[in-house]
């Protein structure tokens, strides 16, 4: 039964006409759970479903799931594992001060400052990580501009 349900993900994901956002999240959940390797395309996918619900609690358990699975990323195996991470934080930043969680936020500001290198990879220059197409990167120019440290958790 599983490996049906992997054949049918494979096929959504490989098909010419492209899988809503809903259907792309399952296949990837589907082949992210035996293929570690799908992990950077399911964060990718639940970032895009995430800017297309309506729902702010919906949007915030969208980037915490994006956010886990970011971290389960192998930098060695995939070079995009930290840059994929840092846009999964900013949307669970942007959701947690969204839902009045301030604090919380804050706190992962700090991580996202902790790891940004700068070039952080945006889709003009990498194909392959297109969970952010037409999206600003974090605005860290800002945030170290009112006094907070990239590279330093506070």
């Amino acid at each position: 039964m599983l490996i049906d349900a992997e054949h049918i993900a494979r096929t959504v994901l490989l098909s010419s006409a492209g899988p809503d956002p809903v259907t792309e999240v399952w296949a990837c959940r589907t082949l992210a759970a035996r293929t570690p390797g799908y992990r950077t395309r399911l964060v990718s996918a639940l970032l895009r479903l995430e800017r297309a619900t309506d729902s702010p609690e919906a949007r915030l358990r969208l980037a915490e799931e994006a956010v886990a699975n970011a971290r389960q990323i192998d930098p060695v195996q995939d070079h995009h594992a930290t840059d994929m991470l840092i846009w999964a934080l900013h949307a669970q930043q942007r959701n947690l001060h969204t839902v009045g969680r301030t604090a919380e936020g804050l706190d992962v500001r700090r991580e996202i400052l902790a790891r940004y290198l700068p070039g952080l990879h945006n889709a003009r220059e990498c194909g392959v990580t297109v969970c952010y197409a037409e999206q600003e990167p974090p605005p860290v120019g800002a945030w170290t501009a009112a006094g907070e440290a990239p590279g330093k958790l506070s």
